[in-house]
């Protein structure tokens, strides 16, 4: 099954491959000038040295298409304008078109600098996908192949000499060995090209797949960069207040059994036992804080089932609210070994976006079910659904669509799937509801089941 990668790393990929064009393409031009220099030497030596006419206008309008071609692209680099892969492909097709032209009037066949065509085929291998460069092989293949095979033309030489293998008159002037040379060395082409467009894509396409897995790695140790930050900032905010909260505790439970042995005013007492009981959700909060950005790495490993997780997740949502939630747990014996506050923490955070997304009396769903090699909750809410231009972006620390949001909740979920196997994947439509699955691996939160002994919730 072919991955699917979200837009964010579409756009990444997208982004890094016109900064390889942008790389490649001063060198594909200082090629290419290489090559017409090559030319014109290769045209000056049929001249002088084999004392034969050029075809004026052909060469001219070869000459012409190169020079042009090299200033546009020079022109389009300058101005930071997008080249793409179309636009170099098509000129590596017409300079293989005119080199072949230009070899034809210049030797045929028996032109030494027919493996100019290398140049094609290795430019094309390296700046172009797999299939394009491929095509630019097979384009240079067919141009050497003409060059036995096309019928002599009565301006290729002023003497009209004809110098085509596929003249019968030329048959008379070249021996056999040499023909068999010259056959030799269209087969040895043809197995280097083959050999330098297989190899060369190859490893193109081992070097695209190291680039992402190292951007993946990179924002991994980011996200793991960002969590370490809050979690020291939530331990220390933890630490700094749980001294004045042990205080008011303490205070409060002494005045507490003072005015209960005084017979205070029952108003008095209830204000009392209200300020203890604020202190004890103060500190329950400062746990979740600590959990939130984190805490699960050092929390205590529990043995439980996944119904005690939802009973958990129930009382913690409380109220009315709670009859909203309908549950469906399809793993009924599972017996499951990871930190038990921190998963119930997490789904429940998930369970609380579905309930703010929709509105009474509609019902979120939370499905717990498992795979040969997953756990997996979804949670789906008929809600308003996510934005497409937002939906990338909401992993990410410190964002939030909420006015009362921190942005924590999906990025900390997903933090936590990824450090148990799994995965964080969301599905929504505008307008049809958001569908979350959180998925952890089974072999880390199993293993070592029997011989363990955990404690319990």
């Amino acid at each position: 099954m072919e991955q699917v990668l979200p837009p964010i790393i579409r756009s990444d990929i997208l982004r890094a491959r016109k900064e390889e064009v942008d790389v490649a393409l001063p060198w594909l031009m200082a090629l290419r000038w290489g090559e017409f220099l090559c030319q014109i030497v290769l045209v000056i030596s049929y001249w002088l040295i084999m004392d034969r006419g050029v075809p004026v206008m052909s060469v001219s309008a070869i000459f012409l298409f190169e020079v042009g071609s090299n200033l546009f692209l020079h022109y389009r680099h300058r101005r930071d304008a997008l080249v793409s892969n179309l636009m170099i492909l098509v000129i590596l097709l017409m300079d293989t078109l005119f080199l072949t032209r230009l070899l034809y009037v210049t030797g045929g066949a028996m032109n030494p600098f027919v493996f100019l065509y290398l140049i094609h085929v290795v430019t094309g291998a390296i700046i172009l996908r797999e299939k394009c460069s491929w095509l630019i092989t097979f384009a240079t293949l067919a141009g050497y192949s003409l060059l036995f095979f096309a019928p002599f033309t009565p301006d290729i030489a002023a003497g009209g000499t004809s110098h085509c293998l596929g003249d019968a008159r030329q048959a008379d002037t070249i021996s056999g060995s040499f023909e068999l040379h010259l056959k030799g060395m269209w087969a040895a082409f043809v197995v280097t090209t083959f050999f330098i467009v297989f190899f060369v894509s190859k490893i193109q396409k081992a070097l695209a797949d190291q680039r992402v897995k190292l951007q993946a790695l990179g924002e991994e140790r980011e996200r793991n960069k960002r969590l370490t930050s809050m979690a020291t900032f939530a331990a220390g905010a933890a630490h700094e207040l749980s001294t004045p909260l042990s205080t008011v505790a303490v205070v409060s439970c002494e005045m507490i059994h003072i005015m209960e042995e005084q017979k205070a005013s029952p108003e008095l007492l209830s204000d009392i036992r209200l300020i203890r009981k604020q202190v004890a959700d103060c500190k329950e909060i400062l746990y979740q804080m600590t959990a939130g950005a984190g805490g699960h790495m050092g929390e205590e490993v529990l043995e439980f089932s996944i119904q005690q997780v939802v009973n958990q997740i129930l009382a913690g949502i409380g109220g009315e609210e709670q009859h909203r939630v309908r549950v469906t747990v399809e793993p009924q014996d599972l017996k499951i070994i990871m930190p038990f506050r921190s998963l119930c923490r997490t789904v429940k955070g998930l369970v609380k976006n579905g309930l703010e997304a929709s509105s009474p009396p509609q019902e979120v769903t939370m499905r717990w079910f498992a795979t040969p090699k997953y756990l997996g909750v979804e949670v789906w809410d008929p809600g308003t659904g996510i934005a497409e231009d937002v939906e990338p972006m909401v992993t990410e620390p410190s964002f939030t669509t909420k006015d009362s949001g921190l942005g924590l909740g999906l990025f900390l979920a997903k933090s936590m799937a990824e450090q148990f196997g799994g995965d964080l994947t969301i599905q929504s439509r505008a307008e049809q509801g958001t569908q979350v699955t959180l998925t952890l691996a089974l072999d880390l939160i199993t293993k070592n089941y029997k011989a363990g002994n955990y404690a319990r919730p």
